[in-house]
């Protein structure tokens, strides 16, 4: 088991997840549709309204994912 494999694969998911927004229920208005644009994890299309909620969404749900697969894929090889 090489842990800077495992540190890197984690690193990389979880940098794929941000605190920014997205459109829930496209298409967005703008778009012709009756979707709205709201907060949160576009990448797991979570809404997120504060600093807390996000931590709590990396912590408790990508990290825990992250690391099963980074040790699943390390005890492959």
């Amino acid at each position: 088991m090489d842990k800077a494999k495992i540190i890197a694969a984690v690193k990389t998911e979880m940098t794929g997840h941000d605190w920014t927004t997205f459109v829930d229920e496209p298409p967005a208005i703008g778009q012709g549709g009756r979707g709205v644009v709201v907060s949160g994890c576009p990448k797991c299309r979570k809404r997120l309204n504060t600093t807390t909620q996000y931590l709590e969404h990396l912590f408790d749900e990508v990290l825990p994912q992250a690391l099963e697969k980074a040790l699943a894929d390390s005890e492959k090889s």
